[in-house]
């Protein structure tokens, strides 16, 4: 798997995670989409379930004042031609600038030609996706 377009689409991905920009998100995973976690496991069997997921989980972050990610590392492996893994060291940041919240997730990617698409995520600690589970 190709690590730029994979961090291309990550990075693209980001950008409408902060932006709340749900369509995008959608059109860059596939369903159905996993999110996995300490906490358990929730899958977006649908677009509209995977909208609504994001949404939820975007949305609940209003409320620490989240305006934006700095992202620390971004580790890439191509595990096959057709399939890779990002892990991404990042912190969540607010509105003053201040990084409140640190986290890792692993991201998992395919590639059907001719799009590479995240296919799930999986959360290395309870509190970075808690809100998937309400």
């Amino acid at each position: 798997m190709d690590e730029q377009t994979t961090l291309d689409v990550y990075m693209n991905y980001i950008q409408a995670f902060e932006n709340k920009d749900y369509q995008v998100i959608a059109d860059l995973c596939r369903t159905p989409f996993f999110a996995s976690s300490p906490s358990g496991t929730t899958i977006f069997g649908s677009r509209e379930e995977l909208l609504e997921g994001f949404s939820l989980l975007r949305g609940s972050l209003d409320v620490d004042g989240y305006v934006g990610s700095r992202l620390n590392q971004l580790d890439f492996t191509s595990v096959a031609e057709t399939s890779g893994t990002l892990l991404v060291d990042f912190h969540r940041i607010n509105q003053e600038g201040d990084a409140y919240f640190h986290g890792k997730a692993l991201y998992v990617f395919q590639k059907e030609a001719p799009n590479t698409e995240i296919i799930g995520i999986v959360v290395l600690d309870e509190l970075t996706a808690s809100s998937w589970d309400d």
